[in-house]
């Protein structure tokens, strides 16, 4: 009776379960052999110069990125002691560059490496953050709720989000990580309670992926540990530690999102937040043992009316990918984002991000 009650709430909380790929299942099997933290290990003395690449894991090589020793993967990607995505909302490139109120990011593209020709996959928001952790939309076609009656044709639109959208049985990260005992944690700023899941405030669910993989939150102890108010992230990698994954969704005024229209004031916000943000996970020994940082915006504007999928801003700091300004000219999108993520620490690509071509462009050997 119990377990039948539990089916019946997953389906009145999900509409479109999609199943774990087989190829990922016996892939993670493969790689539990080979130990996430030794691959943490071996990047970590690789980027301080240290003994080196060691012996590498299955389907890994020992070379150089950016002239630091480390393991690489078949596609080239490093192996990264850790990696921190921050994602921004409804910016188009070409927006950002205009506006004359982001000096800190303007400091980032000239310091550290950039996209020129970087999309999202869909619209609105919420299935970009969905494809970005899974690999695929999960036929979301709004900005829906985690809770609540399940959605339908008519219900879930691109305007309309008064329904439920749970994804049932959906591999996504956090699942991989944890197979392959690497920790990791979403951090949401104004959450407050760990996993919570109603939206308030300038906090917005839909901007936490994770709350809606069910998989995560039918587990009550597992999503109040790696799905928390972003006041946390400090906490974790201030003894110059760094949980393996870390996803951070600023709240509706920092990301860019408030105020609705945007202006000049949105950019603004997002630059003064992130210009406090992102220093101290640069100057942590955390960063510099082999991290990658990645800052990327959900989706476009839709600024270019006439071509509603303009490039959005992605920028990629890591101790093993290029420097000094440089910008890929080469197209690229978030499955590509989640292919680099999985290779660079050591995991099979979900979904979409297996045909996908990662980043390797950014992680030159010399």
């Amino acid at each position: 009776m119990q377990a039948s009650q539990e089916q019946s709430r997953r389906q009145r909380r999900g509409v479109r379960p999609f199943r774990p790929h087989s190829v990922w299942v016996s892939a993670l099997v493969a790689l539990a052999s080979v130990g996430c933290g030794s691959s943490e290990n071996r990047a970590a003395a690789s980027a301080e110069g240290g003994a080196g690449c060691g012996t590498c894991p299955a389907g890994h090589t020992c070379g150089t990125a950016n002239g630091i020793q480390v393991c690489r993967g078949e596609s080239g990607v490093p192996l990264f002691t850790s990696v921190v995505v921050i994602v921004m909302e409804n910016t188009s490139l070409a927006s950002l560059k205009a506006s004359a109120n982001t000096p800190y990011l303007s400091g980032l593209e000239k310091t550290w490496a950039s996209a020129s020709d970087y999309h999202g996959v869909a619209h609105p928001s919420l299935p970009n953050y969905i494809a970005m952790t899974s690999g695929d939309t999960g036929g979301i076609g709004c900005d829906c709720s985690p809770e609540g009656a399940a959605c339908t044709a008519s219900n879930c639109s691109v305007l309309v989000g008064g329904c439920g959208c749970a994804l049932p049985g959906a591999a996504n990260l956090g699942d991989q990580l944890e197979a392959a005992q690497g920790d990791w944690r979403m951090y949401a700023e104004g959450m407050g309670t760990p996993c919570n899941m109603v939206s308030s405030g300038a906090y917005a669910t839909k901007h936490v992926p994770f709350l809606y993989y069910t998989g995560v939150t039918d587990d009550a102890a597992r999503c109040a540990d790696h799905v928390v108010d972003f006041s946390e992230f400090s906490k974790d990698f201030g003894a110059d530690a760094m949980r393996r994954f870390s996803f951070i969704a600023p709240d509706l005024v920092h990301d860019m999102h408030n105020p609705v229209p945007a202006g000049a004031q949105n950019y603004a916000n997002g630059d003064q937040w992130l210009s406090g943000v992102v220093p101290p996970i640069l100057d942590s020994a955390a960063f510099k043992k082999g991290g990658l940082l990645v800052i990327v915006w959900d989706e476009d504007d839709l600024s270019g009316i006439t071509s509603p999928d303009d490039p959005i801003p992605m920028y990629v700091l890591s101790p093993f990918a290029k420097q000094g300004g440089f910008s890929s000219s080469s197209r690229a999108d978030h499955y590509a984002l989640l292919a680099t993520i999985e290779e660079g620490l050591g995991l099979p690509r979900l979904g979409h991000a297996q045909a996908a071509t990662p980043l390797t462009e950014f992680f030159p050997a010399k």
